[in-house]
């Protein structure tokens, strides 16, 4: 006789449950469908237009409210009053880049209304300073920007085509006022097509969403590009609007009725009409804040959408018939499967208690029966390997302690190492030099990330003067300090090679005898090896000093304002050589700074973004005044305090000086 496996036994007792529920389920799901159609369709329309109302609100206002905050930068205001200011523009321009990545599409533009000139800049036009062309008002194309400055409402959305861009955008244009007084439009425009692409879709055959301009009811967004109206404010409201797709009057009478009580309720209104000699359902929803109407039409002679109250009801119903044929399979299989496997679940778990003379009877000639011969099997295996394995087991640990003391024993070696590094690299920094013939005119925030670091700085003096300077060496930690030391032997053979008085052939001195220490073809792609270096030269008399640096830039504050003297773009043993300048600067009447990018790039703050620029130099104003030796307390707490809980990013070096005499040397 053929012996039934359990495979056999729950494969029989599925098929004769899944056979009774699903002729249930087809049965009351014909009734479902014949009876809910049409109430599943005005369901669906609302629950839909919510949400699509939801899923242009967020983008759309967040793109509005950059927009308004953009038109509100006090550069862009003054500069708009000032066009011909160059200070102005330059303020104005920084200010319009950082506001350009915060932007979805990357894209600003702004109209001054004094100059007319029209200043675009997105991802592929990056910001130059030049316009893209001016407006005239006699250009038709141009018509848009006259009609709006017209406009008593704070901004205006539109769709438009411009002809000089070559563009077809979504523009949120602001008007940019100081008070009362017209200065100019600024704003943004993203893609119509990735619009309409995330929006419009239809998301199954017979529903279509789509958006409507709540004054003129032309299209806006709509999966047909025919129906959207691209005429931007200039454009009169033209007979392909809404009231065009509608087929009879008493519809239009209708749909005028649900517009104004959607914007009076604030919520979808749904109603039943006929389009194309095709009836639909149409429900709205009205967006104040970009004066659009968010509809979505049903058709019903299209659309397979069921009543969600019905199919509840269907499913209470096949849950419970469901859990019905679920208790009978349920009982088979206890009968069959689950008494035998608790059997050996508690013979396993004796066997796990020490207890292996535990054995399972054999009842069944099916698979149990077969688990539980393997089982009886395996428990005397088990039994006579444990004391093997046990007495494995105390010799492996004897290794493992072994071992285990001569790492800590290598982790001592090297932290007593690492922490003698230090002591080496500290003693290269040129702190009593400075402090013999700088005084109380410098100071330095030296903080590694690491017991040593990458970064260090540099004081040379003879009978002309004396050279500042700070590095920053690609790495940290070990790495860091190595390159420290081969970038301090590369300064001093530049510096006993040309002098000090001109950090610009210095540096390309530098740049030099680093590329010739270092094979090329072995560290181009495994190692870094470059370095930013900021260097000052400061003679014994005379009212200047002289600058020059790579990557590393040196800013300038007299406690009002703060001036950025810019360095090179590359580094130092970078793979394009770089090219260095000497600046020349007044020495009196300002205070001084260098520093590696572990200041700026430092993580921190509520959302963990880097210290920045802008942080940076309202720090330096605030403290331009202040005596340096303050002035290193203060930075030093200001980082501390940005950076809270979060670890150090970077290697930091902060070098501060000031002169209010033509010498060097000496106290305050």
């Amino acid at each position: 006789m053929a012996r039934w496996g359990l495979r056999w036994k729950s494969l029989v007792v599925l098929l004769l449950a899944g056979a009774v529920a699903s002729l249930l389920a087809l049965s009351l799901g014909w009734y479902v469908v014949a009876e809910g159609r049409q109430y599943s369709a005005k369901a669906y329309a609302e629950n839909f237009t919510e949400l699509n109302y939801q899923k242009i609100l967020t983008p759309m206002a967040r793109e509005l409210a950059l927009a308004r905050r953009f038109a509100e930068l006090s550069t862009l205001q003054q500069w708009f009053k000032e066009t011909k200011n160059a200070a102005r523009k330059a303020q104005a321009l920084q200010d319009v880049a950082h506001f350009q990545s915060a932007f979805e599409d990357g894209a600003v533009f702004f109209v001054s209304d004094k100059s007319l000139a029209y200043y675009y800049y997105d991802d592929q036009l990056p910001i130059d300073g030049d316009p893209q062309y001016h407006l005239d008002e006699q250009v038709e194309a141009n018509k848009w920007y006259f009609l709006t400055r017209e406009q008593t409402k704070p901004y205006y959305i539109n769709i438009d085509l411009n002809e000089y861009l070559n563009k077809t955008k979504i523009w949120i244009n602001v008007l940019v006022r100081d008070e009362e007084t017209f200065l100019g439009i600024a704003g943004t425009g993203f893609e119509l097509g990735r619009f309409i692409e995330s929006f419009a879709s239809s998301p199954q055959p017979g529903v279509q969403p789509f958006v409507i301009n709540a004054d003129t009811l032309q299209i806006e967004a709509h999966s047909n590009t025919d129906l959207i109206a691209i005429d931007g404010i200039a454009g009169a409201a033209g007979e392909q609007n809404l009231y065009s797709l509608v087929d009879s009057d008493n519809d239009i009478k209708a749909l005028q009725k649900s517009i104004i009580q959607a914007k009076q309720n604030r919520q979808v209104e749904t109603l039943k009409l006929r389009m194309g000699g095709e009836d639909f359902i149409l429900s709205i929803r009205y967006m104040p804040d970009l004066n659009w109407l968010v509809a979505t039409s049903v058709n019903l002679d299209e659309v397979r959408l069921l009543n969600t109250d019905l199919i509840m009801g269907v499913g209470v119903v096949f849950a419970l018939l469901l859990a019905i044929v679920l208790l009978l399979f349920g009982f088979a299989v206890d009968r069959l499967v689950l008494q035998p496997l608790r059997h050996l679940q508690m013979s396993a778990k004796a066997i796990s208690q020490g207890s292996y003379e535990v054995r399972l009877p054999v009842k069944y000639d099916d698979e149990i029966g077969d688990l539980s011969r393997t089982f009886n099997l395996m428990a005397q295996q088990v039994e006579s390997h444990t004391a093997e394995l046990e007495s494995r087991v105390k010799e492996r640990t004897y290794e493992l302690e072994q071992s285990n003391a001569q790492i800590k024993a290598a982790n001592r070696k090297i932290g007593d190492s690492i922490d003698y590094a230090s002591l080496i690299q500290r003693a290269i920094l040129p702190d009593r030099q400075m402090q013999q013939f700088l005084g109380a005119h410098h100071s330095v925030v030296w903080r590694p990330r690491d017991i040593v670091g990458g970064d260090f700085y540099v004081f040379h003096t003879n009978d002309e003067g004396c050279l500042l300077g700070i590095v920053d060496c690609a790495g940290h930690g070990v790495p860091g300090a190595l390159m420290t030391m081969l970038m301090r032997a590369a300064i001093d053979k530049a510096i006993n090679e040309l002098g000090i008085a001109d950090p610009a052939k210095l540096l390309y001195a530098i740049d030099q005898t680093v590329r010739s220490m270092l094979h090329e073809e072995a560290t181009g792609n495994q190692v870094a090896t470059n370095a930013d270096v900021g260097l000052v030269f400061i003679r014994h008399q005379g009212d200047q000093l002289r600058f020059s640096g790579a990557k590393i830039a040196l800013y300038a504050s007299d406690g009002i304002s703060v001036v950025k003297h810019a360095a090179s773009k590359r580094a130092l043993g970078d793979r394009k050589l770089g090219q260095y300048e000497n600046v020349d600067l007044p020495l009196t009447g300002w205070t001084y700074y260098m520093t590696t990018d572990g200041y700026l790039d430092q993580a921190g703050g509520e959302k963990s973004f880097g210290f920045g620029n802008k942080r940076f130099e309202r720090l330096l104003v605030e403290n331009a005044q202040a005596p340096l030796h303050e002035q290193t307390a203060r930075f030093a707490q200001a980082l501390d305090d940005y950076m809270g809980d979060l670890p150090q990013r970077d290697d930091v070096t902060l070098l501060s000086f000031r002169f209010e005499h033509n010498s060097s040397e000496g106290g305050e």
